[in-house]
This record gives structure tokens, C-alpha cells and sequence, in this order.
């Protein structure tokens, strides 16, 4: 009798409890579900980060300046990889690079380097100066590196003839004094106007001033919004 007790402990003992295989394979199948929507949801953000980066974004027009041509609030695709700025193109630039690439070099000088790293420029971006952040322009592509801008008698002439403007009937002056033309594009530049003459802050002005083509995002392709105008932007 003593020699079945001890057996019966020793099975009790040694038995261990187990969770039904079927729910322990429905935690798994839940588990691996939840994993499943996670890794394609970082995956889709991933992804799509890397189109807006390299290939097109979606931009809104604010303000008047490229009027009639565009409108304000008006949704844009505009095209990025491999573009190179060309006369008459319409493309969104990034208005603040010149000040903001300043302000870099300023602090490579401060401590002792030629240029601070692209990792430091993205570092320093977090905490810039609210004049130095990012504002988009959407403006037309006047003349590019080399090419010689001059206005005479309200008409804009590139290398001595004068720009065939069909998007524009107006005429063009001069808005700032520091200013002089004839003006010969740098090497690296574009000369951009807003088809907006009157009411455009553009390479005529000093605020702005010639724009690197490292500060251009993109190639205006076409209009989205309003429903009523979609099509090409030229």
C-alpha cells in the first residue's frame, strides 16, 4: 500500500500541466498576426517616405504669385529624381537654403572646419532659427547658369533676346535697386520669376536672390486640385 502511495506521489510529482495545444496555437497565430500588420505598416511608411524623398511629392500653392498660371491652394505633383532645372519649367524651391547654408558655415567656422556633416546639418536642422526652416516657393525657371537676364522697357531678354512669355502679358521691372542688370546666372544657379509680376518675391530681389539648384525640390508636372483645372502645369 505504502509502495502505491509512493508511486501516485511521484506521478503527481512529475505531471506537469500543460495549456491545450489549441489555444497555444491560436496566441501564436495572434501574435504572429499583430507582428504581421506592424512589419507592413512600417514597411508602407518606409516606403512611401522613399518616394516623397526621391521621386514626386504633393505640394499646395499658397499665395498669388504664379497667377494666372496657378491659383492659391491649388495641389501640384511635382517630380524630383534626376531633374534638372531648364528655362520656362515651373518648380518649387526651397526660399531659405542660402540663409540656412550660411548659418551652417558660420558654425563649421566656430569650430574650426571647412563644413559640417550632412548627421550635424541634421542635428542643427532640429533647433533652427524660425527664419532659417523651410518655405517652399513655386516660381518659373527664367534663365540657368551662364545666361544673361536684363530688362528693358518692361521686357525681360535673355542673352540679348528678348523671352517669348505666352503665360504673361504684363510688363517686368526691376522691384529692387541693389540689384543691377544685366545679371549673369552663376555657375550652380537658376534666375527665377513668379509669373505673378507685381506681386512676386523672386531672384529679382535681393531677399532671394539667384537659387542653387541644390535648393530646387522639384519639377511642377501637374495640377490635381482644384477638379475643374486638373491637368499639366507649363
Amino acid at each position: 500500500m505504502d509502495e502505491n502511495m509512493n508511486n501516485n506521489m511521484s506521478e503527481a510529482e512529475n505531471t506537469v500541466v500543460s495549456e491545450p495545444e489549441e489555444k497555444t496555437e491560436t496566441k501564436k497565430s495572434v501574435g504572429r498576426e499583430i507582428f504581421e500588420w506592424i512589419y507592413s505598416i512600417v514597411l508602407a511608411v518606409i516606403i512611401a517616405m522613399c518616394i516623397k524623398w526621391l521621386f514626386f511629392d504633393v505640394v499646395r500653392v499658397d499665395g498669388l504669385s504664379m497667377y494666372p498660371t496657378l491659383n492659391d491652394n491649388d495641389r501640384l505633383i511635382v517630380t524630383k529624381l534626376g531633374y534638372e532645372p531648364k528655362q520656362g519649367d515651373i518648380i518649387i524651391l526651397d526660399s531659405t537654403y542660402n540663409k540656412r547654408e550660411a548659418y551652417y558655415d558660420r558654425l563649421a567656422e566656430e569650430k574650426g572646419k571647412d563644413e559640417l556633416s550632412g548627421f550635424e546639418k541634421l542635428i542643427k536642422s532640429l533647433s533652427l532659427p524660425k527664419d532659417l526652416k523651410k518655405v517652399y516657393y513655386v516660381k518659373r525657371v527664367i534663365a540657368t547658369e551662364g545666361q544673361t537676364v536684363d530688362l528693358i522697357d518692361g521686357n525681360v531678354y535673355v542673352d540679348g533676346e528678348q523671352l517669348d512669355e505666352p503665360y504673361y502679358s504684363g510688363e517686368t521691372y526691376s522691384i529692387d535697386p541693389t540689384v543691377e542688370y544685366p545679371v549673369t546666372v552663376d555657375e550652380g544657379c537658376i534666375f527665377v520669376m513668379g509669373d505673378n509680376r507685381g506681386h512676386s518675391l523672386d531672384s529679382r530681389s535681393s531677399q532671394l536672390g539667384e537659387v542653387k539648384t541644390e535648393a530646387v525640390l522639384g519639377h511642377s508636372q501637374l495640377r490635381i486640385f482644384p477638379f475643374n483645372a486638373i491637368g499639366r502645369t507649363k
